[in-house]
Formats: structure tokens, sequence, C-alpha cells
């Protein structure tokens, strides 16, 4: 026999290959393996490889339904090849070599139902070529069988055992306690691929006992069951029929007074439950009538402290005009610098600390160091807008977060009826009557500023704080709300904020006496007949009014005419 040292290397390796393989006649072996459901499953290719070479090239087959071969995994030059495998079994396969056996394991993790059946292992060395099949079977063992009554009639009862995910197909079974079979009714139930049994026994008059219902699978060799102690069954005429009557009769009665006693007591407690109920709304809506009568002397309390409130404002008039270094590029200011509204564009105007750059606002004059000050704001029918007072030191450039800690106390509108004071955090309300003027009032020393609705001489809302630094008026018109906020934002002036108000209550008065027919906003003077009319000065005239008006209008400087 000649040696492999006179031929090349890969010679030798073929023929030791083709020394290992069986031959073509011998090819088929068939190796039976059984598995467990959901387990691993290790199938060995039954064809041993002394030495294998480089170019092997392992492949695991199997056909399905008269299909042609599919390949479960593959490997050829010590690689892989995932691209060839059937979906089902991507990610579930690995090939494994065994040196001691001399051969090729493949294993399948996690094993389904669908995944028994015949495989076919095929090795080619070079230009020889076996193969072998190898068959996987897949056993499951069900759970505990379970045993519950479906029936009960005098002298029988009826017996139902389950039990679920058996595979194959296993015997079920009845026995008594001596181990003897009895005949039953057994249902075999197809459950996604597992069998659940059912097996009804009938069982009648008999002395007490157990009942055992027993599965087997033959598969696996294995097997479960349970038992269940019945008691003898009572005779069925141990009680005449007079007797039975004579003791359910009383019974029946008792159960019926002891019904209607249950009954009436229920109601009796309903009705005291009803009645305190009634007691308890009556007391509910005497302490809201009581509530409601406190709350309306309480509001019109604060309707009278408001309206005094705004009446004293008013004695503190102070012209304010806008400044126009702080304001916003595309803010509009009127030439009397009384009015802003907001452009369509920037506006070249030169740069500067004092402008507002993202902030569409710009604040107004004097800066206010002490004392009390009212001006008021004309708003018309804006929806959006925000006024009142800040710090003459707060950024004016960037984004800017309103509140009282940085120097902000303003008020907003938001939308129709609906406003916040810009606290931290913000604080929101709604107002029956949308003011189409806002008075706001300064009062440094006492440290507060307050929001009127001069359109009603209503209260809006009061900010409490110890001012320290110069404060400016702060306005800004917001943007133009889809056209319905296109109007500007207008400072009313001193005469139209005081002298208003003077007039009207001069009217008042001049109506009550007897010498006056007619108030100085009419442009009449108190004269005597016959006598031309004489000017006299807006002090003196003021001072021959009743003491409770005098004090509201000294101070105040006569028109020009």
């Amino acid at each position: 026999m000649a040696s492999c040292t006179s031929f090349p290397l890969s010679s030798c390796l073929i023929a030791l290959l083709s020394l290992q393989l069986p031959t073509e006649g011998s090819g088929k072996i068939d190796k039976r393996n059984l598995v467990m459901l959901g387990t691993k499953a290790e199938l060995r290719c039954p064809v041993s490889i002394w030495m294998v070479p480089q170019s092997v090239e392992v492949k695991w087959l199997r056909t399905q339904k008269s299909q042609a071969s599919q390949v479960v995994h593959a490997h050829r030059n010590g690689q892989d090849l995932y691209g060839e495998q059937m979906p089902q079994y991507r990610g579930r396969t690995a090939l494994v070599k065994d040196i001691q056996e001399d051969n090729f394991i493949l294993e399948i993790y996690n094993v389904r139902l669908e995944d028994q059946g015949q495989y076919y292992c095929q090795i080619q060395a070079g230009s020889l070529s076996k193969n072998a099949s190898v068959k996987l079977e897949v056993a499951a063992l069900g759970l505990d069988p379970y045993i519950h009554m479906k029936s009960y009639e005098p002298g029988q009862i009826q017996l139902v055992c389950r039990s679920l995910g058996w595979f194959p197909k296993p015997q079920i079974q009845w026995r008594d306690t001596h181990g003897e079979i009895l005949p039953s009714e057994i249902q075999y139930l197809d459950k996604e691929g597992l069998f659940q049994m059912v097996a009804s026994i009938t069982v009648r008059d008999r002395s007490p006992g157990n009942m055992t219902c027993s599965i087997w699978n033959a598969a696996l060799g294995k097997e479960k069951g349970t038992t269940l102690f019945i008691a003898a069954f009572p005779p069925l005429h141990v009680i005449p029929s007079t007797v039975g009557l004579a003791v359910i009769l009383p019974i029946l009665g008792l159960f019926i007074a002891l019904g209607i006693y249950i009954i009436w007591k229920q109601r009796r407690s309903r009705e005291k439950l009803l009645y305190q109920q009634v007691v308890e709304i009556e007391n509910l809506l005497s302490d809201h009538g009581k509530e409601k009568e406190k709350h309306r002397a309480e509001l019109k309390l604060k309707r009278t402290a408001a309206d005094a409130g705004w009446r004293r404002a008013r004695l503190h008039p102070v012209e304010v005009t806008l400044d126009p270094d702080t304001a916003h590029p595309k803010l509009l200011l009127s030439e009397d610098l009384r009015s802003v509204r907001l452009g369509d564009k920037r506006q070249d105007v030169p740069d500067n600390p004092k402008r507002f750059d993202f902030v569409v606002s710009v604040l107004g004059s004097p800066s206010i160091t002490s004392g009390c000050h009212y001006w008021e704001v004309c708003v018309g029918e804006k929806t959006k807008w925000i006024l009142g007072v800040c710090s003459e030191s707060v950024s004016r450039k960037g984004k800017i977060t309103a509140s009282p800690s940085n120097g902000h106390w303003l008020l907003r509108q938001s939308r129709m009826n609906e406003y916040e004071a810009l606290t931290s955090p913000q604080t929101f309300f709604r107002l029956k009557e949308s003011p189409r003027r806002v008075g706001i009032f300064l009062d440094y020393e006492a440290g507060f500023v307050s929001f009127y609705n001069a359109t009603n001489k209503s209260h809006i809302y009061t900010f409490i704080h110890a001012f320290s630094g110069p404060l400016r008026p702060f306005f800004e018109p917001c943007l133009h709300d889809e056209g319905k906020n296109v109007a500007p934002l207008i400072i009313c002036s001193e005469s139209q904020s005081s002298e208003e108000f003077i007039y009207s209550n001069l009217s008042r008065e001049a109506s009550k006496g007897d010498k006056m027919t007619s108030g100085i906003g009419n442009g009449s003077i108190p004269t005597k007949a016959g006598q031309a009319p004489n000017l006299y000065a807006l002090q003196d005239i003021i001072s021959s009014w009743p003491s409770d008006v005098t004090p509201a209008l000294h101070g105040l400087k006569a028109p020009s005419f």
C-alpha cells in the first residue's frame, strides 16, 4: 500500500476522509432523537471524519410537505452561511465540531413542534460527498390533571378530569381504589398543536374511596395523576316525606320572618338617613344664605373702598410722555409722544444702551423717585397689552423675564377678558367688564402700584413692594393678533384724566344749590340779575364749595382760555 509521503497533502486528506465516510451502499443511517418542547436539540451527523480539511462543506437539510430540500444550516470553509437558511431557523441554530467523535453536531435552540421531522446531513470534501438522515421527535409533558365535579344528582355524581399541554397524544384513564380501570368518556382537544385531555366519568352509589385520573405519555415514558377522595353517598330514603316536610316548613318560615325583619330594618335605616340628609341640606341652605349675604356685604364694602381708592388716585395726576430713546425699533411713536403702536418693520434708529432690542416695549417719562402719581392709558378695543412700571435699571437687551424680583410691576391682557399680573408665578384672573381705559396709581413711599378700570371706576390689581431707585412707566402694545390688535396705546393727558373728573363733581354739587343753574363744565359762573358776569379765580370758586369737596380740588390749575 502506498504511503502518504509520496503524494501531496490534499490527496492524503481526501483519502483519509474517504476511509471514514460510509460507502454509497450504506450511506443512509437513520438515528432517532427525542427532545422536550422548548429545550435544545442536538442532532449528530452519523458520518465520522478523522481529519477535517479546510475546504469541507457541511449542510443540514430537511424536506417539508413534498417540497424541495431546504437549508437548515450551512457551513463552508470555516464560515456559517446564513443567507441560505430557512427563515424559521434563523437565530436558533449552531454547528459544533465534536473532536472526540469526529463528526458535526447541529444544535437547535427553543425547539418547536414544527421542528420535528427528518433531517439530512450532507458533507462535501473535494469531489467526495456523503449524506445521512436523522429524525427529530418532539414531546411535551402537560400540566398536572385536575378534577372537578360537573353535576350532582341523588345517588350519582359526574366528575371531569382535565389537563393541557401534551404531545404527542397521551393516554388518559380513570382508576378506582383497587386500581381497576373504569370506563370513561374521553375527548382530545387540539390547542396550538398541543393536546388538551378531557375525561368524564359518572360515579354511582358506592362506598367511600379514591378516584384517580392519570395521563400517560408513551413517547417520554412519564405519567401524571391526581387522586380525589369520595365519601359515602347518603341513602336515598332515610327521611320520610312527612318528616322532611315538617322540618323544612319551620325552617322556611324562619327564613321568611328573618327576611321580613331585615327588610324592615333596612327601610328604617333609609328613612333615618333620609331625614338626616334633609336636615343637613336645610342647614347648608341656611348657612349658604348667610354666607351669600356676608359676601354681598363684603363685595359692597370692597366696591366702596375701590371707588374711594380710585378717587384718591385721581387727585395725583401726572403728565406722562413716551421716551423715544428707549423704544424698540419696531414701535411707532406719535409726534406728541403720547401714542405708540407696533409697526410692520424695524426702523433705522440709533442704537443706545437705553433702547429695548428684543422686548417690543417703550418706557415713559418722568422718572419717579418719590410721591404719588396717577396716569391713564386708553386701550380701547385692543385684545393684548402690557402696562405698569419698572425699575429704570432693568435690562434693555435680550429676552427679559418680567417679575417683581426683576424690577417689573406689570399687568397684561392676554386675550379677551383674561388678564394676568406678571408675578412669579403669574396670577391669572378674569374681569366682568374689559377696561377701555386703564388707570395706574403709584405711591412710592407707601410701596404699592394699583391698576384701575377707569371705565367703571373699579379696582383691578395691586402690587406691594418696597421700592428703591427710580421707576419709569412701562408700555407694550403687543403683536397685531391677526389684525385684532393694531390700535395704539394712547396716554390720556392730565386735563383729560383730572378736569373731566373735577367738572363732573362740580356739576353734581351745582345741581344741589339754589344760586347755581349749571356746572362750570358748561362755562357758566354765578351772577346777579342785571350784571355782567365776572370771571373769578378758580381757587376762589373752590373755596366757596362745601368742605367735603374742597380738599379734593385744591392744587388744581385753572384751565387756559
